[in-house]
């Protein structure tokens, strides 16, 4: 583990209300002044600090995986051939999500804030024969910060219907 240059400071909540409450009515004292600059400046220090995070595997040891539970090797199988990245001259259709927005509260348990995630959900539609004309919809993905539920904008009623056939090599 690293060791930060950073000294310990601990901020009592209580006795700083009461020192702005006191500031509210007459002028600080000299102590009470040092005190709020103290907590201020310790704030501001944490926050500008980058945070670092280490893996779960670097501090505890991780158990032996039965051999019968191991697979072979080999990319992870996805949904298709192409993501939606592959298709750059397909048309583009952000769609935002109809109830939530960023910064509500969460639906699902109330005390969390949604946050928009980086990557939306997409959904790429083929219209024609060649040369195909394609349109990825990306719905917008927001997750509580609390729970970490995730909340996906629905797919709009113009996109066309979602094929239920498996590709043969499934």
């Amino acid at each position: 583990m690293r060791k930060t240059g950073r000294r310990r400071i601990d901020v009592n909540l209580e006795e700083l209300d009461h020192i702005i409450d006191h500031g509210m009515r007459t002028p600080l004292s000299e102590a009470e002044g040092q005190k709020l600059k103290t907590a201020l400046h310790a704030m501001a220090e944490r926050l500008s600090w980058k945070r670092s995070t280490e893996k779960t595997s670097a501090v505890l040891e991780q158990p032996a995986v039965p051999p019968e539970w191991r697979t072979t090797g080999g990319s992870p199988a996805g949904h298709g051939r192409h993501g939606a990245a592959a298709f750059t001259g397909a048309h583009r259709v952000s769609i935002p999500h109809v109830q939530l927005h960023p910064g509500d509260l969460c639906p699902e348990c109330g005390e969390g804030k949604l946050y928009r995630q980086k990557e939306p959900t997409t959904l790429v539609r083929f219209v024609g024969q060649a040369p195909l004309e394609a349109t990825v919809f990306e719905m917008e993905r927001l997750r509580c910060n609390a729970c970490g539920q995730v909340f996906t904008a629905d797919e709009p009623a113009n996109a066309g219907r979602t094929s239920t056939m498996r590709p043969p090599w499934r």
